[in-house]
């Protein structure tokens, strides 16, 4: 062999798939293939440093910054860890330690190593000021705007913290979010999030930081970058983020003994999966911080701490077939019926398999082996061909719909293939599950089973149907006796003064999510408005763009919905209408967007004060924002504000606007 050139071949092979882990947020391999190219390089260069050279990826951090952000230089920088797979690897990580520190009596913490996106944050004086991605461990992207999106990271700790701190953490996407989120991907024909760390990665870095903000985002502190937080150790750190409010793992052992650690890492590995979020693994860390500095930093990787991997566990099964399952849109998704097989602690009999460019990429046929992963994953995926037979059957994209055998339709720009017949029994059922939805009118007992038995058997043909149900319909279904049967008539009858929020949302509109059904209503104020909004009005909105207005336009154009619409009226449903915005206000038809710390107000405060007087407010600065309202430590909005030349205020100016003094408001 020659080595030489096997070691580039490696290098070439692991800057490709760090390209696509971290600045496409598309990968093609798992972790732990990647690892196995990781350490074969590892393990040449080491035993040929005659070939070592500055940029090989053993030297680096991470990838590089995207240029889509504002480069941001890290205050020590970012390393990420040295990992293994095995036990004795973890031994020879303890003796190297031990023999560096002269001592056996050393404290370790083990956390869970949770698969997100490395992130850090700035507080000054206690306010936060910036947060950054890894990037190359020295330069980031400056992500602050959508960091300050997500709910779970304080915008002031709650205790007191002098000067400049830096707090490092995973954003992640717990479980059962990834699979909401990638339920809407499907029905949008959209391509769904391949893992949870894909999701958080995408979501933080997008433009506009409403995406963000409609994103269900998690943080956890892990380590400590900068500053005096008045610490010693790990565990002291830890202690502090809690009480100034920042979240940090509930999953936290001490350890003395490395053996200790090693019958951690095998009990909890059985457990792994009942976590709520994803995770690989196990974060060995000296406790000590002394004895961390002590210990130091190679080039890449922090000497005190190490990753105890689990391997990702993969298995092998034969495709039987596909079937094809169709949503609430009528999108129309391959799903490969497998022999079951134990994989991930459950057994697996399906997975999905996305869509036709996926099963095109991955070269599936009926009566392949394939391999099957289930290692941080929600739902169990299809990740390569073993061995595909002769005699194995290519999977044929469906002419007509699979439930209703209607139309099929692929619209230029999607990967999905879609029924475009609104009949289409599987699309009332979805979309009778998505009305019913305890986000949308929250119609307790109306379920998966029951509208199923109610469809089939003609008592739910449209969604105006479920108000027209009697006694004697439910009562033939399975299972329900009077006592249930009362109990969902009586939900049913509760749902019809829902909020409008909730009842827009519950219409299954394309592309409208709670968040932006809420922001209709509050536009709106009614049904009968949004319903009579032209195209241009939508558009008007700063948080909605063309695609969604004409989606809003088009669906309420309908004739079928304008008669559902009078259908619902005469069951009775009147949904709480919400507070209109004023017309007419010191602030009518202006945008505002409020950012940094205000002195007298909450920002929530400020916002409703401004719809009030009749003003939009948004989450982002853009060329429709009439003015930025500034607070202290103001970041990444008031920048873009400058950069656009739209009007920055104070929130005193703000204020005197609408004539209001602060006293007269807060007391």
């Amino acid at each position: 062999m020659d080595i030489k050139a096997e070691i580039e071949r490696l290098r070439a092979l692991i800057a490709y798939h760090n390209e696509r882990y971290y600045n496409l947020d598309a990968p093609e391999i798992g972790d732990y293939e990647y690892d196995q190219l990781y350490a074969r390089l590892k393990e040449l260069e080491a035993a040929n440093p005659q070939y070592i050279t500055a940029d090989s990826p053993t030297r680096k951090v991470g990838g590089a910054a995207s240029s889509s952000f504002a480069p941001y230089k890290h205050l020590a920088p970012m390393y990420s860890l040295d990992n293994t797979y095995n036990a004795e690897e973890i031994r020879q990580w303890y003796e190297r330690a031990s023999s560096s520190l002269k001592r056996t009596d050393f404290e370790m913490v083990v956390e869970t190593k949770i698969d997100g996106v490395s992130c850090s944050l700035t507080y000054e004086d206690g306010v936060l000021t910036k947060a950054a991605t890894r990037g190359d461990g020295k330069i980031g992207e400056d992500v602050t705007a959508n960091i300050k999106e997500i709910k779970d990271i304080p915008h002031k700790l709650l205790c007191p913290i002098k000067g400049i701190v830096e707090i490092r953490g995973e954003i992640f996407i717990k479980k059962s979010d990834l699979i909401k989120m990638n339920e809407r991907q499907q029905e949008e024909g959209l391509v769904p999030f391949a893992n949870a760390r894909n999701a958080a990665a995408g979501s933080i870095r997008q433009k506009n930081s409403a995406v963000t903000a409609s994103r269900p985002l998690s943080f956890y502190a892990h380590s400590y970058g900068w500053g005096d937080m008045g610490v010693e150790s790990f565990t002291g750190f830890i202690d502090k983020c809690r009480a100034c409010g920042i979240p940090v793992s509930p999953v936290r052992k001490v350890f003395t003994d490395i053996e200790d650690v090693i019958k951690f890492y095998e009990d909890f590995g059985r457990t792994l999966h009942n976590l709520e979020y994803d995770a690989d693994g196990l974060v060995i860390k000296v406790n000590s911080f002394a004895l961390q500095k002590e210990l130091g930093e190679t080039a890449k990787s922090p000497r005190w701490a190490e990753a105890f991997k689990y391997p990702a566990e993969q298995c092998q099964t034969k495709v039987k077939k596909v079937n094809f399952s169709v949503g609430r849109t009528g999108v129309v998704t391959p799903v490969a019926e497998l022999e079951p097989v134990k994989c991930g602690g459950v057994i697996i009999s399906s997975a999905t398999l996305h869509n036709f460019d996926e099963i095109a990429r991955l070269g599936i046929k009926i009566g392949d082996i394939v391999a099957v992963e289930r290692a941080g994953e929600v739902i169990p995926k299809v990740v390569k061909v073993i061995n595909s037979c002769a005699q194995a059957e290519l999977i044929k994209e469906p002419i007509s719909c699979p439930v209703c055998g209607g139309v099929l339709e692929r619209e230029e720009g999607e990967v999905a293939i879609r029924c475009i017949n609104p009949n289409c029994p599987a699309q009332i059922k979805a979309r009778v599950q998505h009305f019913a939805g305890r986000d949308a009118m929250d119609i307790d007992g109306l379920g998966e089973a029951a509208v199923e038995q109610l469809v089939n058997n003609g008592s739910i043909k449209k969604l105006s149907d479920i108000y027209n149900l009697t006694l004697f319909d439910i009562m033939a279904l399975n299972a329900y006796g009077d006592k249930k049967a009362d109990n969902l008539l009586n939900a049913i009858e509760s749902s019809k003064k829902r909020p409008l929020g909730k009842f827009i949302y519950a219409l299954g509109i394309r592309h409208i999510g709670a968040k932006t059904a809420q922001l209709l209503a509050e536009e709106f104020g009614s049904v009968d408005n949004l319903a009579s909004a032209e195209e241009s009005d939508l558009e008007k909105i700063s948080e909605i763009g063309a695609v969604v207005a004409g989606s809003v336009h088009s669906f309420f154009a309908s004739q079928e919905v304008k008669a559902e619409l009078e259908r619902f009226k005469l069951c009775g449903v009147s949904p709480i209408s919400a507070p209109r915005r004023k017309d007419g206000g010191a602030l009518s038809g202006k945008t505002f967007v409020f950012t940094g710390e205000l002195r007298t107000m909450s920002r929530a405060q400020a916002e409703a004060l401004a719809k009030e007087n009749g003003a939009k407010t948004s989450g982002s600065v853009s060329s429709k924002t009439y003015a930025v309202v500034a607070g202290e430590a103001a970041g990444g909005k008031l920048k873009k504000a400058q950069e656009l030349g739209i009007k920055i205020m104070t929130e005193e100016e703000f204020l005197a606007l609408i004539k209001y003094r602060s006293e007269d408001l807060f007391g």
